[in-house]
C-alpha cells in the first residue's frame, strides 16, 4: 500500500502532538526549567525513555528504531510546545536515555550489523577524549563565480559541499562563508569496557558529542552514552573497503557519581549482608579475611587490612578547599613465594574497579596520565587516561613495585597522596581525579631479607614513596618445621580439593574446600554495599579520646626525650581513623565504635612492629618516613667524623678501615660499623677507597 505526502504529514503531526501530550503530563516543571536557562545555561531536556513507555510503548518503541526521524518530532514538539514565558526553544534537543538494561551495553557487546541505526545505550569507562572543537553544523557555500549562498547542513561531522550553484548552475568552485555558516561545540570520545567487566584489555568504540554534551567527561571518568550507532566506511589510502566501522552518535551523557561499585544488590543479598555483618556467623572481618584469600595460609592481619582497603575511610573535605584522604594504602614486602603477589593479586580480583600493574615495563604515561598526539584527535592533543585514573575510586593493585623505574615511582606520589594529577601538555592544563588505594608487593633490596641489615635499608625504594603507605607488612621466609608442616598441608588440601569439586566424589565430602566461609560474589556485594555507606562518625568522646590516649602514649614513649628518636608521626594517628572508619562502614555502622578503633590500633600496630623499629627494638618513626632509624643515622655521623678525623691526622688524606673500625667498635656493634663504610664506598658513592685497606670521604652524604 502506498502511503501519501498528506498521510506522512498527518502521522507527523500526531507525533508531534503525541510528544507535546507526553510533556505536558510528564516533564512540565522540566519544560519551565528550561524555558528559564535556555539557551545560556540549559540546551536540552533529558527525557526519560521508561516516561515514554509509560505514556506509549509504540512510541517508545519507534524511538529505539528509528531515533533521529523520532526525535526530530520530539524537538518539533519542544519549539510548539505553550510556554508561560515570550522564549523560543529553536534549536532546543530532546535528549532521550535511562534505557531498559537489554538496550544498554558494554562496548563489543552487540552485533553492528544489528544494531545501525538504532538508539542504545553503551557503558564504560572514557579512554580518551579530545579538547572540544568547531564543527560545522550548516555551511553557507558561496559560489566564486556568481557570489550565491547555497546552505548544506553538515551531518555527522561529514563534510559535503553543493554539487552546482543554485543561481548559475555551475558545479563551482565554492568558498565556505563563515559569516553565514553555523558552527557547533563537538567532541570525540573513545569509551571502553571497564578493567573489572573486561577479559583482558576490554573493547571500545568511539563517540561523538556536540553542543551541551561536549567537556562532560574526561579519560578516566565512568558514563553511560545513549545514542545512535551508526556504521562508517573504512578507506585505505584513496580506495574506499568493504569494511565498516561503528561508532556513537551521542544523544545523552549520564556520568556515573557512585563509583564501579553501582552493583545492583537483591534484597535477599542486602539482608545476608546485614546478617554478616552484625556478626551471624562469627566476626565480620575475620570471615571476610578468610573469603578473600583461602589458598594463601596465614598472614591474617594483612588479609583484613587488604579487606578494609578495598572499603576505604571517609574522604574528608574542608572549607578551604584542603582535604583528608580516606583511602588505605598498603605495602606487602618480602621473601620471594610468601604469598605476597597472590594477595594483591586477589584484591584486584575482588576490588571494584580494580586496575592491576606490574612494576616491570611499568612508565609514567602508563601508570599515570598523560597528552598525546595520535590519529585518534586528528593529530591534535588528547588526554590518555594511565592505571591510576581509570581506577579512580577504587584499587591500584601493584606488583614487584620493586623493579618499577624509579621515574614512574615517583609519579605515583601525587595520585597517592593528592589524590589527582596535574596534566600540562599540549595546550591541556587539568586536573584528573585518582581517588585510589594503592595495593603493593614488592621484594626486598637483595631479594631476600637478609636478618643482620635493618629492614629500614632494605627497601628498593626512597622513603618518600614508602612513608605513603599507611600500613607496611613484612612477608619473611623463616623454616619452621610445624609452620612448614602446616603450610604444606593446607597447599596441598587446597589444590587437592580444587581439582575434585568438579567431580562426583561423594566420599570425599570432607576433603579441603579451597572457598572461604562466604562466597566471593556475596563478599564483593558486602564491599560494594560498605562503600555506599555515609562517613562514620565517631560514637561518642570515649571513642575519640581513646585512640587520642593511645596515639599520645606512643608519642610519649620515650618522655619527649629530644635525644631519643620519635616513635610515631601525625600520619599514624591519620592511618588510625582511616582504617577505623573502614572498619566501621565494613560492618556498615554509620558511628565508629570502641571495636573498630580496637582493629585499626591492631592493624597499624602490626605494621610498626614490622617496619617500625630500629635495629635495637626502639620505634622510630623516622625508619618509614626517611628510611634510617634514628641510631642508624647518629651512627653513620660518627662513622663519617671517625673518616674525617683520621683524614686530617694523615699525610695521604687517607684513614686507615681497620682502625676506623676498631675506634668505633668501643661504642657500636662491628658489623655495622663495617657495613656502614661499604655502604659510603658502594651504594652512596661519597667515599673513595684509594688503596686497599683504606678510605677517603668526598662529602656529599
Amino acid at each position: 500500500m502506498t502511503t501519501t505526502n498528506s498521510e506522512h504529514t498527518a502521522e507527523n503531526t500526531e507525533l508531534v502532538e503525541q510528544f507535546l501530550e507526553l510533556y505536558r503530563d510528564y516533564y512540565r516543571e522540566e519544560m519551565g526549567t528550561l524555558a528559564q536557562h535556555y539557551p545560556q545555561e540549559q540546551q536540552a531536556l533529558n527525557v526519560d525513555y521508561h516516561d515514554i513507555f509509560r505514556y506509549d510503548p509504540d512510541l517508545a518503541d519507534d524511538y529505539l528504531a528509528h531515533p533521529e526521524q523520532v526525535r526530530a518530532h520530539a524537538e518539533d514538539a519542544l519549539v510548539r510546545y505553550d510556554l508561560p514565558v515570550d522564549v523560543k526553544l529553536g534549536d532546543a534537543r530532546a535528549r532521550v536515555h535511562n534505557l531498559p538494561d537489554d538496550k544498554t551495553h558494554f562496548p563489543g557487546e552487540f552485533s553492528p550489523s544489528d544494531h545501525d541505526g538504532v538508539l542504545r545505550s553503551i557503558r564504560g569507562e572514557i579512554k580518551k577524549a579530545t579538547d572540544p572543537y568547531s564543527q560545522l553544523e550548516e555551511a553557507a557555500f558561496e559560489c566564486q563565480r556568481c557570489g550565491t549562498l547555497t546552505r548544506i547542513p553538515q551531518r555527522n561531522g561529514h563534510y559535503q559541499e553543493p554539487h552546482e550553484c543554485q543561481s548559475c548552475e555551475r558545479q563551482g568552485p565554492f568558498r565556505i562563508n563563515r559569516d553565514q555558516s553555523e558552527f557547533i561545540d563537538g567532541q570525540k570520545l573513545r569509551i571502553q569496557t571497564p578493567p573489572e567487566y573486561a577479559q583482558g584489555e576490554g573493547q571500545d568504540i568511539d563517540v561523538f558529542v556536540t553542543g551541551d554534551l561536549t567537556n562532560m567527561v574526561t579519560a578516566g571518568d565512568r558514563a553511560t552514552v545513549t545514542g545512535i550507532i551508526k556504521l562508517e566506511q573504512q578507506s585505505q589510502g584513496n580506495q574506499d573497503t568493504a569494511k565498516f566501522e561503528p561508532y556513537v552518535d551521542g544523544q545523552h551523557i549520564a556520568v556515573e557519581q557512585t563509583d564501579a561499585e553501582d552493583l545492583d544488590i537483591s534484597a535477599e543479598t542486602r539482608e545476608q549482608i546485614k546478617a554478616l555483618a552484625g556478626g551471624e556467623q562469627g566476626d565480620p572481618l575475620e570471615l571476610a579475611a578468610e573469603t578473600l584469600a583461602p589458598k594463601i595460609y596465614g598472614y591474617d592481619i594483612p588479609k583484613r587490612a587488604i579487606v578494609l582497603s578495598l572499603v576505604g575511610g571517609a574522604h574528608v573535605e574542608y572549607q578551604d578547599g584542603d582535604f583528608d584522604r580516606g583511602q588505605v594504602h598498603i605495602l606487602l614486602i618480602g621473601d620471594p613465594s610468601t604469598g605476597k603477589s597472590k594477595l594483591v593479586d586477589r584484591a584486584e580480583g575482588v576490588g571494584w574497579r580494580a586496575v592491576g600493574v606490574s612494576g616491570t615495563g611499568a612508565t609514567v604515561a602508563g601508570v599515570t596520565a598523560t597528552a598525546v598526539q595520535d590519529d585518534f584527535g586528528d593529530g591534535s592533543w588528547t588526554l590518555d587516561a594511565g592505571a591510576a585514573v581509570k581506577a579512580h575510586r577504587g584499587v591500584l593493585a601493584i606488583d614487584e613495585l620493586d623493579d618499577m623505574p624509579p621515574e614512574v615511582r615517583a609519579a605515583l606520589l601525587e595520585p597517592m597522596s593528592k589524590q589527582s594529577i596535574h596534566i600540562t601538555k599540549g595546550g591541556i592544563n587539568t586536573h584528573l581525579q585518582t581517588r585510589i588505594a594503592a595495593i603493593a608487593a614488592a621484594n626486598p633490596k637483595h631479594g631476600r631479607f637478609d636478618p643482620y641489615e635493618p629492614v629500614a635499608e632494605q627497601f628498593a625504594f626512597d622513603s618518600a614513596l614508602l612513608s605513603r603507605f599507611d600500613l607496611v607488612y613484612t612477608f619473611r621466609d623463616k623454616p619452621d618445621e610445624d609452620e612448614d608442616d602446616a603450610v604444606a598441608h593446607h597447599v596441598l588440601t587446597a589444590r587437592d580439593a580444587a581439582k575434585r569439586n568438579g567431580r562426583d566424589m561423594d566420599s570425599l565430602e570432607d576433603s579441603a574446600d579451597p572457598q572461604g566461609p562466604i562466597e566471593v560474589e556475596t563478599l564483593r556485594a558486602w564491599i560494594a554495599l560498605a562503600k555506599r555507606q555515609p562517613d562514620p562518625v565517631f560514637a561518642d568522646e570515649s571513642v575519640e579520646e581513646s585512640i587520642r590516649e593511645s596515639w599520645l602514649s606512643l608519642r610519649g614513649l620515650y618522655d619527649y626525650d629530644e635525644s631519643e628518636p620519635v616513635p610515631v608521626t601525625f600520619r599514624s594517628l591519620e592511618g588510625i581513623v582511616r582504617v577505623a572508619e573502614a572498619a566501621a562502614r565494613f560492618e556498615l555502622s554509620e558511628t565508629i565504635e570502641q571495636r573498630h578503633v580496637d582493629i585499626a590500633t591492631e592493624l597499624v600496630g602490626q605494621s610498626m612492629q614490622d617496619i617500625g623499629r630500629d635495629e635495637d627494638g626502639n620505634l622510630d618513626a623516622d625508619v618509614k618516613e626517611t628510611g634510617g632509624s634514628k641510631a642508624q643515622k647518629d651512627r653513620k655521623k660518627e662513622v663519617i667524623n671517625t673518616i674525617q678525623e683520621r683524614q686530617s691526622e694523615g699525610d695521604d688524606g687517607m684513614a686507615e678501615i681497620d682502625a676506623v673500625v676498631e675506634e668505633l667498635a668501643e661504642h657500636y656493634d662491628r658489623a655495622r660499623v663495617e657495613k656502614d663504610i661499604d655502604s659510603l664506598l658502594y651504594e652512596k658513592g661519597v667515599a673513595t677507597e684509594p688503596k686497599t685497606g683504606h678510605i677517603r670521604y668526598i662529602g656529599g652524604y
